[in-house]
């Protein structure tokens, strides 16, 4: 759980960074994906977290890698389809997809197919993407075990979605915390990376996601040190 009523471990992550580094925070809000890199961008917002450093994003912001997972297919029991080449010719798909969200090339032909059949419903949030799967709205989705682990733990849910690995080529995903540079000078931006480095080492930033994710998600997402 990135972050769900005020708690998660990313806002725990960013609490932690700033009571090192005596920077109160003033305050704290939750806007779609597309907003908050829009905000971050003009310097309307801070920081921002589980960025995924593209180059676009690196114009405007300094992103520091603090873990890294991959898209995994989450698909409702009523969808036969178990491999790839046969997920768009299911009748039962509807996939949903957060707009702003990052994939992988291979990932994006599949959306792309999804989308010339009209089989894309838009979600607004995590939140939104996971109540549509529960009810049935939405039969299928990408999303990674970060996001998804608490969900699913669940009985009711585990019952009703399936979890594959359909881009077993696809490597994993790089998220970091994202310092605008409408904000943060480049001086000030590597603090905020070194002492990231520091909870990495000491064990911090693990005794966060074990806060909220199983011992397997958390191992999964810290195989590679802070950069």
């Amino acid at each position: 759980m990135a972050y769900r009523a005020g708690r998660g471990y990313d806002v725990d992550l960013i609490r932690e960074l700033a009571r090192r580094l005596h920077c109160p925070i003033a305050s704290e809000s939750v806007f779609p994906w597309i907003r908050t890199l829009k905000m971050l961008q003009i310097g309307e917002v801070d920081i921002a977290t589980s960025a995924t450093p593209t180059p676009d994003r690196l114009q405007y912001a300094w992103i520091y890698t603090y873990k890294h997972s991959k898209s995994m297919v989450l698909l409702r029991t009523e969808v036969q389809a178990r491999t790839l080449a046969a997920l768009p010719d299911d009748p039962k798909l509807r996939w949903g997809v957060i707009r702003g969200w990052k994939f992988s090339p291979m990932q994006d032909q599949l959306l792309a197919d999804l989308a010339k059949r009209n089989k894309i419903v838009p979600a607004v949030d995590e939140d939104d993407l996971y109540k549509m799967l529960a009810d049935g709205v939405i039969t299928g989705a990408l999303a990674h075990p970060t996001s998804y682990d608490d969900w699913l733990r669940n009985p009711r849910i585990r019952n009703q979605v399936v979890v594959l690995d359909l881009f077993p080529d696809v490597e994993a995903t790089a998220g970091g915390v994202a310092l605008s540079k409408k904000r943060f000078p480049e001086a000030s931006a590597e603090l905020w990376h070194a002492e990231l480095k520091k909870m990495s080492r000491d064990g911090t930033l693990r005794d966060i996601f074990r806060r909220f994710l199983s011992e397997e998600t958390a191992d999964y997402l810290l195989r590679s040190p802070v950069p």
